[in-house]
Order: C-alpha cells, then sequence, then structure tokens
C-alpha cells in the first residue's frame, strides 16, 4: 500500500505545481531510486552497452539521464487529467498521422505498436484526444489500488483499457470495429511466450502478440512513438511509421517471425536514435517473467 499512496502523493504534486517545478519534483524522487537501486542502475548500463557499443566508462554516467527523463514521464502521466486539444496543438509535433489512416482505410482497425521509449501512454491518450477509437492492451499490477490508479490514469483521456486476461477477445472485437489497438512490442513480460529475435546482435524474447494479431484479422501494424523533445522538455514529437501489412502464406509460423522481426526492427532504430529515453530498468535480454507492481 505504501507505493500506493506515493503514487497517489505524486499525482496530487503534479497537478498543483507548475510544469517545470513539478519536472524538478519527478527528477528528485527519481533520483532517490536511482541512489537505492543499484542493481537497476546496473541493469541499464549494461543495456546501454549493447545499444551503443561502449565500455564501462562511456556509459557511466548515463543511466542518470535514463532516470531523468524518467521523472519526467511520471510526472506526464500524473498529470492526465491536464490533457486536452490544446495541449496537444501547443505541446506536441505529429509527424505521419497520414500512415495511421492509411491502415484504418483499409477498414480492419489497425494495430499501433509502440515501446517503453518517450512517453508511450501518450500515444492512446492524445489518438483519444484527436477522436480516434483507441484501445490500449494493459498488464495488471499485482496490487488492485495500483492498477485502478494507472488505469484511471488512462480512461480520462478517452482511452479504452483492455486488460491482458481479456486482450484476444477484446482485441479482435476492437478491431472489427475498425478501431486502434495499442500494443508494446519491446517486450515479452511472460518470459515464456514470446518468439526469439535479433535485437542489437543479441536474441531477444518478443512478444508474439501483435504479429499473430495482425495475421489473424489482416490488421496493419503500425509503429508510433512519442518522443521528448532534448531542447525543451515540455515539448513532444508524435511519430507514425508507415503501416507494416501482414503477408498470409501456408507455415503461420513462420508469418509470425518474419512480421515481429519487422516491427522489432523499427523499434531498434528508434531505440538506437533515443537511448535515453528508452525505460527499461531489468536485463533486457535475459527472458524472464516480469511482474508489475
Amino acid at each position: 500500500m505504501v507505493i500506493y499512496f506515493l503514487y497517489k502523493l505524486g499525482r496530487w504534486l503534479a497537478m498543483i505545481l507548475p510544469l517545470p517545478l513539478a519536472y524538478k519534483a519527478g527528477i528528485f524522487l527519481s533520483g532517490i531510486k536511482y541512489f537505492f537501486s543499484k542493481k537497476e542502475r546496473e541493469a541499464v548500463k549494461n543495456n546501454l552497452k549493447v545499444i551503443l557499443g561502449q565500455n564501462d566508462l562511456v556509459v557511466k554516467t548515463l543511466p542518470w539521464k535514463i532516470y531523468t527523463n524518467f521523472g519526467r514521464y511520471l510526472v506526464d502521466f500524473f498529470r492526465a487529467e491536464k490533457l486536452n486539444k490544446e495541449f496537444t496543438d501547443k505541446f506536441v509535433k505529429i509527424e505521419g498521422l497520414e500512415n495511421m489512416d492509411a491502415a484504418l482505410a483499409q477498414g480492419k482497425g489497425a494495430i499501433g505498436l509502440t515501446a517503453h521509449l518517450g512517453n508511450w501512454e501518450l500515444c492512446a491518450q492524445i489518438m483519444a484526444i484527436l477522436g480516434y477509437k483507441i484501445n490500449a492492451i494493459a498488464l495488471n499490477h499485482t496490487n488492485k489500488h495500483i492498477d485502478e490508479f494507472f488505469n484511471h490514469q488512462r480512461t480520462v483521456s478517452g482511452v479504452k483499457v483492455i486488460p491482458v486476461g481479456l486482450s484476444v477477445r477484446s482485441c479482435f472485437s476492437a478491431l472489427k470495429r475498425n478501431e486502434i489497438v495499442g500494443i508494446l512490442g519491446d517486450r515479452d513480460f511472460s518470459g515464456e511466450h514470446g518468439m526469439f529475435v535479433d535485437f542489437f546482435g543479441k536474441s531477444l524474447l518478443a512478444p508474439r502478440g501483435p504479429a499473430l494479431l495482425s495475421l489473424r484479422t489482416g490488421a496493419a501494424i503500425v509503429p508510433a512513438f512519442v518522443i521528448r523533445e532534448e531542447k525543451d522538455a515540455r515539448y513532444f514529437r508524435y511519430v507514425f511509421n508507415k503501416p507494416i501489412f501482414p503477408k498470409r502464406t501456408s507455415d503461420e509460423a513462420a508469418d509470425i517471425k518474419i512480421l515481429t522481426e519487422e516491427y522489432i526492427h523499427v523499434i531498434e532504430q528508434y531505440v538506437k536514435q533515443y537511448p535515453l529515453q528508452w525505460f527499461m530498468f531489468r536485463e533486457f535480454w535475459k527472458a524472464e517473467k516480469v511482474e508489475i507492481l
């Protein structure tokens, strides 16, 4: 329950403080997490060594910058009730929205695929603000109160949350209605149900869900990322990549692997370009079950 009340406190502070001051508070709290989480710091450093191809000395100071960006991300998430069209018009530069429209024009829905990069929650929230029907698959937290807290922060903007346990049938229904289903595609959190693909030259257990859903429904996968601007942390770029349309053969397993490799390659490009905005606080290439606290 302590973590739950900390989240509630964080939301209260983020809502009452001016944004620059709220960001400073978020960075301070992330600094506490950074200081006391040696195992996490080492995991972040090891991830960066693979991504950047550099040694310990080069990446020594970079984990702190990731925690700094993560503090800002939490503030943005806590301020979900302040999100509106005015915010989007002022602070978000949208690029390639026609790619999502092209996918939806097929009448089969679209799979909006993103990663734990920049501000992935905004991916769904902004689409809802723009008037799109958007569903987001969300992992369940072990604490019921925290789960309700996080889902409230998403639904307040008009996002429909699909819990993982109900995801398959709900996703098929949403796509049949020509809606968007948002999925995080950079990690298989079960530790066992994914598919091994190459990611930065190492074997990664990637989720099979996006590719399987695409092949079974005909819905295109549209990789999309909300990236924070480095010069002014208040501003974002929302980038939509070209749709990846499924190609079915008689070998579904091979089709899933090909499609998964294609979208993982897109994620790899963005992580390489924005490594300090990729929030992965565990050894990324280690296949293991991850519980969401």
